[in-house]
């Protein structure tokens, strides 16, 4: 393997560290709430 290949395994590995949440992972206990926008009734033009 040429020190070219090596050389970029390395860096793929050191970017794939630096990505992602910084912190504890963790399972929510309740789901985030649900954003449903209010129905307004379409007024006929007339």
């Amino acid at each position: 393997m040429s020190i070219n290949k090596i050389l970029f395994l390395a860096l793929l590995a050191e970017l794939a560290q630096a990505c992602g949440q910084t912190g504890p992972l963790y399972l929510p206990d309740s789901p985030p709430p649900i954003y449903v926008p209010k129905e307004v009734p379409i007024e006929d033009e007339q």
